[in-house]
């Protein structure tokens, strides 16, 4: 498992750099997702999940669709959430940028300070109040607001949301963290701090494996568990292996409405704030090990 990890690791810092370059104004983010994602192939691995674009008052969830012409511009706030997994370990990692501006240094430097001072407390058998309560002060002293109905949560092998869930506030909880893989990722906001749902992501994970009657549904449904398990796939990703070869929507649909997959909505901010964002994925044992330092 250890060896896994910390495979999946180095593939994530050195995609990390790669994407840190392709973020700039008139790039296409179909393209950074699709270029990020390669990489992460050709290196090794495969991406823990789709890669995530998440601008300005965009949450969490939007990862490019089929013909996406979206453009990076000027003064967008973008976070980048991203990872490679090994065998089914996975890295959880986010990094916002701001392009071609300032005006949001400190909204971004909230989320990112906040993240640091979880790095000097994080230990075996801390409760998850206090790693929340680190997230909230930090991010309050800069004047904005966590988000509170985003959270951290443990990783196990081919889950990239298991169990624990690390809020981004003090919620009196006693839970306390074990031995595991943790993502803790802060959200700051100059916003209310709470998202609501919007439009369907394109980002879908297996939950059921309840029967399915359509054989060639049942056949697809096989072939996408075999490759995936239960972590997160895009449907661009689904259209490349499938489009020219059965009704790509309909096989889709079916298995939503029967209960198997499950489609992510995109995240968007209540009040339209605009939203930062750092993540990064702990290895507690004998020690915590920051699995992106």
């Amino acid at each position: 498992m250890l060896e896994d990890l910390k495979k999946a690791s180095e593939i994530t810092k050195k995609v990390k750099r790669e994407a840190e370059k392709l973020l700039k104004p008139g790039e296409s983010i179909y393209n950074i997702a699709e270029t990020i994602e390669q990489k992460i192939i050709d290196l090794g691995g495969f991406p823990s999940f789709p890669v995530n674009i998440s601008i300005n008052n965009i949450a969490a969830h939007y990862t490019p669709t089929i013909n996406d012409n979206t453009i990076l511009k000027d003064g967008d706030v973008v976070k980048f959430d991203f990872g490679a997994q090994v065998n089914g370990y996975c890295i959880d990692t986010a990094f916002t940028v701001e392009i071609n501006d300032n005006k949001y240094k400190d909204l971004i430097e909230a989320s990112r300070n906040a993240l640091e001072n979880v790095k000097k407390i994080i230990k075996k058998d801390i409760e998850i109040s206090e790693i929340g309560k680190v997230i909230e002060n930090t991010i309050k002293s800069y004047n904005y607001n966590p988000i509170y109905n985003l959270s951290g949560h443990k990783i196990e092998q081919y889950i990239l949301h298991s169990k624990i869930t690390i809020p981004n506030y003090d919620n009196k909880s006693k839970i306390k963290l074990n031995e595991g893989i943790y993502a803790i990722e802060p959200f700051a906001t100059n916003g209310i701090g709470f998202v609501k749902e919007g439009k369907p992501s394109g980002i879908y994970s297996i939950i059921s494996d309840k029967p399915i009657r359509d054989p060639n549904v049942k056949k697809f449904f096989q072939e996408i568990y075999n490759k995936y398990k239960t972590l997160p796939f895009a449907y661009r990703w689904l259209y490349k292996d499938y489009n020219n070869k059965i009704n790509l929507k309909l096989f889709i649909e079916y298995l939503k409405k029967n209960g198997n997959i499950y489609e992510y909505p995109i995240l968007v901010e209540q009040s339209n704030g605009i939203v930062s964002q750092f993540e990064t994925t702990f290895y507690i044992y004998d020690r915590v090990y920051d699995m992106m330092d």
